[in-house]
């Protein structure tokens, strides 16, 4: 890890993300202590400031680092093994048994690669579940690699869908979520925030949910992230359980909220949209997990009708097999011009606003990062702009939208720091972590 002071970052092109979507040429930005300080051109800033390092961005876009709203960072060992199922048959043959075989090793490296990833591919911040055991290793590889992330262990107390293995006393889950909101949130800088995370309705009681809200509340700053809606089947069993539809039910649990970020949310009526607009309730929209699912296409429109803030997620590698958020913002936008038959449907400007400043609003983190402006935290990322696949450049928005890929990334900052640069991992032993992760696909031979 690059640790300085004082650095400068120049770039042929700035994307801003800013209020007034300000895109500046031969640009550069001054980061102080991990803050942006100045940004502008070139000369103005090199006029105004000087620093201890300059990082060349010839050829490249500068852009805010983007913000992935749903991850599953500790099913990256499962990549390529659960594809082509449906949604419970997904969980119930591979990911929750894989998960609840993960020693506490396995966790720590199978979410150190999925970062590692995300941090190759300009993701600078992740909103991430973890598993119902061992999670604090997930918690550690976050730490070490210096992502940004809401993140905790997964809750989950009720077996009668999945294996009992997945699942913990209801008590027990608390408390030692409790232990880890004390030991973990707010630490690293504030660059690691607690999130409470109920798998969803199907593996969670009444009474879980009762106590996680009551916890919830309890803390500044502390999310709730669950999944909700995701396919109709599983719609249809919490009607069944619960008795009503799923964003009605979350409902009458008090579980939506501004502090509620759901992944998904495809199979609403217009009651529960509106309980949404009403609750002012976040959503993470995952289009590459929900088409390899067949589970549906989110209504990205319909939420921004009801000024619902709507993210972009790339879900875990086992329902969509990378963290590339840059195929993921491309799909997005092309799912809603199919689905509305509408070509101007969801622009890239507006895409890549969910993928930085609105995904930083979904997860109440929009006043620190999400956009280059002075006074925010620098997490920033370089894209390659002299590759056969970037020529001609006429819009560099159009560009990170339509054309780019993560493989283009060639620096990511995060806090002021550089984690990434031209190929090199500056804060964990990448060939380790590949070896780890070799070891674990051979076992799964055994």
């Amino acid at each position: 890890m690059v640790k300085l002071k004082d650095i400068i970052l120049e770039a042929d092109i700035l994307v801003t993300s800013n209020p007034k979507n300000s895109i500046i040429k031969d640009a550069a930005v001054y980061v102080s202590n991990g803050l942006i300080r100045g940004v502008g051109t070139k000369i103005e800033i090199h006029k105004e400031f000087s620093a201890t390092k300059i990082v060349d961005g010839n050829n490249k876009i500068l852009s805010p680092g983007l913000v992935n709203t749903h991850s599953h960072s500790v099913q990256t060992f499962l990549r390529g093994k659960a594809d082509d199922f449906a949604l419970l048959d997904w969980l119930k043959k591979v990911v929750l048994p894989g998960e609840a075989r993960f020693t506490s090793e396995e966790v720590y490296n199978s979410s150190l690669l999925g970062f590692a990833e995300m941090i190759r591919t300009g993701t600078t911040t992740a909103n991430d579940m973890l598993t119902t055991h061992d999670s604090d290793s997930g918690i550690k590889a976050a730490k070490e690699i210096g992502i940004r992330t809401r993140i905790g262990k997964m809750l989950m107390d009720y077996s009668n869908e999945f294996p009992e293995i997945v699942t913990e006393d209801t008590d027990t889950i608390i408390e030692s979520a409790r232990k880890q909101i004390d030991e973990h949130h707010q630490t690293q800088n504030g660059r690691i925030k607690y999130s409470l995370n109920p798998r969803f309705l199907l593996s969670c009681s009444s009474e879980l949910m009762k106590l996680i809200v009551e916890t919830q509340s309890e803390y500044e700053d502390l999310m709730i992230h669950s999944h909700a809606s995701e396919s109709q089947a599983e719609c249809a069993k919490v009607v069944k359980i619960f008795g009503d539809n799923y964003f009605r039910s979350l409902k009458k649990l008090d579980v939506l909220g501004s502090e509620t970020i759901l992944a998904h949310g495809i199979w609403l009526d217009e009651e529960e949209y509106d309980l949404v607009k009403q609750t002012n309730t976040r959503i993470t929209h995952n289009p590459s997990s929900n088409c390899k699912l067949a589970s549906g296409i989110c209504d990205v429109l319909k939420y921004h009708k009801f000024d619902t803030i709507v993210g972009i997620g790339t879900d875990g590698p086992p329902c969509n097999n990378n963290f590339d958020m840059f195929r993921d913002m491309r799909l997005a936008a092309f799912l809603q011009k199919v689905k509305h038959l509408d070509e101007m449907a969801l622009p890239a400007e507006k895409v890549l606003k969910m993928a930085t400043i609105e995904g930083a609003q979904a997860i109440n983190w929009g006043t620190e990062i999400g956009s280059i402006e002075v006074g925010k935290k620098a997490d920033l990322t370089l894209v390659n702009i002299n590759k056969v696949n970037s020529l001609p450049l006429y819009n560099p928005v159009s560009h990170l939208v339509y054309s780019a890929s993560g493989k283009d990334v060639s620096m990511t900052m995060i806090d002021g720091e550089i984690v990434f640069q031209d190929g090199n991992y500056l804060t964990t032993d990448i060939e380790k972590v590949k070896r780890a992760a070799t070891e674990y696909q051979e076992k799964w031979k055994e």
